[in-house]
């Protein structure tokens, strides 16, 4: 009986150690992604994703649009991001978060950075990843992120999508209900303290199977006024490789 209990007791210590061993590895991912930097803060314009190695580590631009497609190697189930500011007592980069947030399922993401929650020892930017590949996110499709405190809806063509939540979004269709130009009314629609739907833009959108719009609702963090952001995206890695002749 002893023996058997010794063996239970080293191959459970056996598997406590290679627990400690795995991680790393396992959770190490390789993510083509691309941000989107609604606004800067603290002049951060470009953020570090640290490597395994300190000499190993790569700068990604924040830029004000979706940018390009950049490949990058995350060692934790977060997009964790950094600036540098000088060098240590050790002779290592001294590293201050800027920024954090989980990664979606994707080995395609968009990475969202915006106005983070004021208080010491926050993080300046609020970060959110999205899966990215067109199966999350079809061509055709609308992706409505609501980045607001309080929940969006829009009007499509004369129908109303349900509520989207703060800090949630939606995937929808275009309306078939369209012009000659493919365009079509849309109406985005704040709730109010008071419990009721405040019209925040009338404007309008074409519907198209070639791309996909993505629309950002948020709050200015200056004026304290809603905001509606979209930005028509075709993903770049769907476009025809030029052919070269011999």
């Amino acid at each position: 009986m002893m023996i058997r209990q010794k063996l239970n007791c080293t191959a459970l210590g056996f598997l406590a150690l290679l627990a400690t061993q795995i991680p790393l590895t396992a959770q190490t991912r390789n993510v083509q992604f691309r941000t989107l930097c609604l606004e800067r803060v603290d002049d951060i314009g470009a953020v570090v994703i640290p490597g395994e190695k300190d000499d190993a580590n790569q700068t990604i631009d924040l830029y004000t649009d979706i940018s390009p497609v950049v490949k990058g190697v995350f060692t934790t189930p977060n997009a964790m991001f950094y600036i540098e500011k000088g060098t240590g007592a050790d002779g290592k980069p001294v590293r201050v978060l800027v920024g954090k947030a989980p990664l979606g399922k994707s080995n395609r993401q968009l990475i969202i950075f915006y106005p983070g929650p004021k208080g010491e020892g926050k993080p300046p930017y609020a970060v959110r990843c999205f899966d990215d590949d067109t199966k999350a996110f079809p061509m055709g499709k609308i992706r409505a992120i609501n980045l607001a405190p309080v929940p969006v809806r829009f009007i499509l063509s004369g129908a109303t999508t349900p509520p989207i939540p703060p800090a949630k979004y939606a995937v929808f269709s275009s309306p078939t209900e369209v012009n000659d130009y493919n365009m079509y009314p849309v109406v985005t629609e704040f709730l109010s303290g008071t419990g009721a739907w405040v019209k925040s833009q009338s404007v309008s959108w074409k519907a198209s199977d070639r791309r996909r719009e993505i629309v950002i609702t948020t709050v200015d963090s200056h004026n304290k006024q809603p905001a509606v952001r979209t930005f028509s995206d075709f993903p770049p890695w769907l476009e025809a490789k030029p052919t070269t002749t011999p």
